[in-house]
């Protein structure tokens, strides 16, 4: 034997002892024995016995210097004694290492690998190591499986879960029945139904014993999915394997029928579970409401809401909400109002739109009392409490001509703290002005003010000037004060109101209204300041009625207003008196009836035009307020009257003008109208 032989033999027998393996190796350094690979191996497998990672380090390390390629299972070891030690890190890196160099675990190895990577939460790398041991026909341990499944359950990974499945039982080992459980519903619920039961098919061939919860969460798959003919296909399952199906089950049915939409087939199987002495879920009951709507069948639906009141299930708001509101809009208030008042009764809490769509619907239905007594009772529950949801009962009370009603319900609104809108206390105010209750328009408008609410600026303005034309100037100075604090802008349509209350403008149209100052004048509205102040200086004649312009010389003014005419010949009639001017309460002086024809007289002269002072005057009215002249009443020089007939007067009588009329002038002598002859 070779002393290289002994010294291999040597450290065989001390393997386990790493102080003797240290001694035998040192003494074949010293001697200066040659150092083979089978020597450091043996003292490295010394070193990794008595778990010295850093010895056994340093002997890999001296074998690379030496030139001595380490083998690969030398490396396992190393790893594997790492992970043993505690020094996971070390491990893991040793077999990152191993790993990019493409170098798999030995037979040998492989488990304890796995329980490397399965230990430091690897998965992904221990699902490679066990397809490797799978392909040896080596097994994982059960709990080496159990936390790659739940691994698999965390991440709700499943096609992993099948995967790690499939190895399982190509190796013969089948996994817990509660934990294959829990997989399938989780595959189940991701909506992933055909693969579950691809799954559960695959555990059946295998031999795998299931329990029954596998067939429930199946059937509730396929509830939640609306697949009603596989729900009942998992049913029929359940019962085949032994177990009876219990409310639980029957309602994942009627779950699957409702998730279906098939409003018929939902509920004929309520009405199934009923007689079979069971009752729908709340959720069941939930989705029979939804499914009756879509179908139009809002009677069932308000029926789901009795049973649930019957059977003590609490009732969604929202729910109630939909399908009173489906009443309203169908028009059936009779049906929806009961059903509001006795799920408040029970406790449903009111759905605030609902409440006011069936405030609105009493009002249009003019079922005004009992509008405001829900109106009442909502406010008391906190539910309507703004004044914006008054409006259409007020208004509607204002049309119905029972303002005092609504005046009630205004002050109850302000004693309750309840702020009306501004519109509607303005519409009632102006009721009462109209109605010319002033003092209860000004009490009104003073408790507004106190509740913060103010009338708007029409309002303020009709009832100012309503005690401005009464005269009322404390009262109307008042409404000023109250229009000044409300923060509107005053401007003349306001002060004239004050001016007009205090006095201080000079009223010439009388106080009965529609007569004016010459009888045909109206007196201004209240508004119409400037209509007022434009008449306060006109009088029963128009301006500038005594400042007539002379006729051109052989003409006479058109009575009408027109061109003037040429004068007549000296046997023709004068012209009829002229008529008044329009609007100066004057009568018409009578036209004088048609003379008969005189004898063709010779042609007249040529007509030479007159002085201006000889031209006749147009007879012009005076004013009616103003004192009759002198003159007036009295014949002028030269003019025929009743007291000097003349030979020339006609035989026809002509119609005296009335006293206060004023006659035209007499012409002068030698003028063509005197040789024409007496009018």
């Amino acid at each position: 034997m070779s002393e290289q032989d002994r010294y291999v033999d040597a450290l065989r027998r001390f393997t386990g002892d790493l102080r003797m393996s240290q001694q035998v190796f040192a003494s074949m350094e010293q001697r200066g024995v040659p150092i083979a690979a089978e020597h450091w191996r043996l003292l490295l497998d010394a070193y990794l016995s008595a778990r010295d990672l850093p010895g056994a380090r340093q002997v890999v390390d001296r074998m690379a210097a030496a030139g001595i390629e380490v083998p690969a299972e030398v490396r396992w070891d190393v790893a594997v004694a790492a992970s043993r030690a505690g020094r996971s890190g070390d491990a893991l890196a040793a077999l990152d290492t191993l790993h990019d160099q493409g170098i798999d675990p030995t037979p040998k190895h492989a488990p304890a690998v796995l329980g490397i990577y399965v230990a430091a939460g690897r998965f992904p790398a221990g699902r490679a190591v066990l397809r490797q041991m799978v392909v040896r026909g080596q097994a994982a341990t059960d709990e080496q499986y159990t936390r790659l499944l739940r691994d698999c359950l965390d991440r709700r990974a499943i096609k992993d879960t099948r995967t790690v499945v499939e190895l399982m039982l190509q190796v013969g080992r089948h996994p817990d029945p509660a934990l294959i459980t829990e997989l399938v519903a989780m595959i189940a619920r991701a909506g992933h139904t055909d693969r579950a039961l691809s799954l559960l098919e695959m555990l059946r061939e295998a031999g795998v014993r299931l329990s029954g919860d596998v067939h429930d969460e199946l059937l509730l798959a396929h509830a939640k999915a609306g697949d009603a003919e596989a729900a009942e296909a998992a049913l029929a399952a359940m019962r085949e394997a032994g177990t009876q199906p219990n409310s639980f089950h029957v309602n994942a049915v009627l779950e699957s029928r409702i998730g279906s939409g098939d409003a018929d087939a939902a509920w004929a199987a309520a009405l199934a579970l009923l007689e079979a002495g069971r009752i729908p879920s709340g959720a069941n009951l939930e989705g029979l409401i939804e499914v009756s709507l879509a179908a139009g069948r809002l009677r069932d639906a308000s029926g789901v809401l009795d049973w649930m009141m019957i059977l003590g299930v609490p009732v969604p708001p929202q729910k109630a909400a939909d399908v009173l509101s489906r009443h309203l809009k169908a028009g059936e208030l009779d049906v929806a109002l009961p059903l509001f008042e006795e799920m408040t009764l029970k406790g449903v809490p009111a759905d605030r739109r609902v409440a006011r769509d069936l405030v609105e619907a009493l009002v249009k239905a003019k079922r005004l009392d009992e509008a405001a007594a829900l109106l009442e009772r909502l406010r008391a529950a906190g539910t309507l409490t703004h004044g914006r949801h008054y409006g259409s009962l007020l208004n509607a009370l204002v049309a119905a001509k029972r303002s005092e009603d609504a005046i009630a319900l205004l002050n109850h609104m302000l004693l309750s703290k309840v702020a009306p809108a501004s519109s509607d206390a303005s519409t009632l105010v102006n009721g009462l002005i109209k109605a010319g209750k002033l003092a209860e328009a000004n009490a009104l408008v003073a408790a507004l003010q106190d509740g913060g609410v103010s009338v708007d600026e029409p309002t303020f303005r009709e009832l100012l000037w309503s005690h401005a034309k009464r005269g009322e100037h404390e009262a109307a100075k008042s409404v000023f004060d109250r229009i000044v604090a409300a923060g509107i802008s005053v401007d003349d349509r306001h002060r004239k109101a004050l001016e007009w209350a205090s006095g201080e403008t000079k009223r010439r149209l009388p106080d009965e209204p529609g007569i004016g100052v010459s009888g045909a004048t109206a007196a201004p509205e209240p508004d119409d300041w400037e209509a007022q102040i434009a008449t306060s200086g006109s009088s029963g004649a128009p301006d500038g009625a005594d400042e007539v312009e002379p006729p051109a010389a052989a003409s006479r003014p058109d009575p009408a207003g027109g061109s003037a005419t040429p004068a007549t010949p000296a046997d023709a009639l004068p012209p009829p008196t002229q008529a008044p001017p329009a609007g100066t309460g004057q009568p018409a002086a009578a036209t004088p009836p048609p003379m008969p024809p005189a004898a063709s007289p010779p042609p007249p002269p040529e007509p030479t035009p007159l002085p201006a002072e000889q031209a006749p005057a147009v007879p012009v009215e005076p004013p009616s307020d103003l004192p009759p002249s002198p003159s007036q009443g009295q014949p002028s020089q030269g003019q025929p009257s009743e007291e000097q007939p003349t030979e020339e007067r006609l035989t026809t009588e002509v119609p005296r003008p009335a006293d206060d009329e004023v006659p035209p002038a007499a012409p002068e002598d030698g003028s063509p109208e005197e040789r024409a002859g007496p009018t």
